[in-house]
């Protein structure tokens, strides 16, 4: 599994995504509370980023058309359940860093 250096901590804001890129792959970067997450930044939908998307009860909006996932599995909510929606990468912050998992890429 390769690892990336997304941003540093201190330019995560609480509630607000980050863009990011690890790879080949754009990621998105949330701070919630003391947690930090990590999805795939382009929507199911039409592909549009998410990160500068409404962080609001452990979900994200997508700013666009307002398909919601959770930032904790990346599960696309809808109105018959969740069902699957970006892949949530394993997220964590050392040295001052935030740093990504990738775990097919």
């Amino acid at each position: 599994m390769p690892t990336y250096d997304i941003c540093r901590s201190e330019q995560l804001v609480e509630g607000r995504g980050r863009p990011g890129r690890a790879g080949d792959r754009y990621i998105a970067v949330f701070r919630v509370a003391d947690r930090v997450f990590a999805l795939d930044n382009q929507c199911v939908h039409v592909g549009s980023p998410i990160d500068g998307g409404p962080v609001f009860d452990g979900k994200v909006l997508c700013p666009w058309h307002g398909w919601t996932y959770e930032l904790g599995t990346g599960d696309l909510v809808t109105a018959i359940g969740n069902q699957p929606g970006l892949a949530a990468h394993r997220v964590w912050e050392e040295d001052g860093m935030v740093r990504v998992h990738i775990a097919n890429g």
